[in-house]
């Protein structure tokens, strides 16, 4: 068996519908999980899609998260979701404040990029994340590529840059916690600010061991301080799009063996 646990759908910043996920899913994985930005509505979706497409689908998302002024991402992943009316209400809260921030990067982009954007096709989304205004700029047809939207303009430190959130890692992990969540780091290699040894001690349940952009001895770092730690680990394409320059496409990097096996039997616990 081998498993895809980070991908994102147009429930968020994906590109591709629910339904499309699990059809590209199935030429090569047995089980996924759809971890949209801080929305649940991906994860139900496929559940109900997935027979259709013989692949097996585990609730998820992602939770963001902060950190000593960085974003730390937090993959929840749930066995149902019988318990979780704190953690929605806590979601709709972020939904709403990335609608505010949404209306200031656009207010930047404008006053210093000449970028004027119609923001109806945002609106209508369940999670605006900045990948969602990046995807926006370039369909309405301003010549940039993503990765110059992100280096040049919105990314962390550029000029329309805003945080996503205001939840600290400590309060997002007691929401997935009380929501029976197992609770795992989301893509280690990608912190700055914070080390991942620290965030684990936090109290969480494992890592994303295995990542696109990884090295090798990254990737068996990873590992070995899950194993070593009684934790967990998992892997995630955290696929948005095809061939995108910071993710990974569907089942690139598969979780399989016993830490599928591991993993499973964690969130099913």
């Amino acid at each position: 068996m081998k498993g895809d646990f980070h991908i994102h759908t147009h429930f968020s910043d994906g590109t591709l519908a629910v339904e499309e996920v699990l059809q590209k899913a199935s030429e090569t994985l047995d089980i996924i999980s759809i971890t949209d930005h801080d929305t649940l509505s991906g994860a139900r979706l496929a559940s109900i899609l997935a027979g259709k497409h013989k692949v097996k689908v585990i609730y998820g998302l992602e939770l963001s998260t902060e950190l000593n002024n960085e974003s730390v991402h937090l993959l929840g992943y749930f066995k149902d979701l019988d318990e979780i009316s704190p953690l929605e209400a806590a979601l709709e809260q972020q939904r709403q404040h990335r609608i505010k921030r949404c209306y200031q990067i656009l207010e930047r982009l404008e006053k210093y990029f000449h970028i004027q954007l119609d923001m109806t096709p945002l609106l209508k989304l369940h999670s605006i994340t900045r990948g969602s205004i990046a995807n926006e700029i370039v369909a309405q047809g301003y010549q940039y590529t993503k990765t110059q939207i992100f280096t040049q303009m919105i990314g962390d430190g550029c000029i329309a840059y805003l945080p996503s959130t205001k939840i600290s890692t400590q309060e997002g992990i007691a929401l997935l916690r009380q929501a029976k969540a197992t609770i795992i780091l989301a893509h280690p290699v990608l912190l700055k600010k914070n080390n991942y040894q620290d965030i684990v001690r936090l109290g969480i349940d494992g890592i994303e061991a295995i990542y696109p952009l990884n090295t090798p001895n990254a990737t068996k770092r990873f590992k070995k301080f899950a194993l070593s730690h009684d934790l967990v680990y998992t892997a995630g394409s955290d696929f948005h799009s095809f061939n995108d320059y910071k993710h990974g496409n569907i089942g690139c990097c598969p979780l399989e063996e016993e830490a599928l096996t591991a993993f499973i039997k964690k969130v099913m616990e």
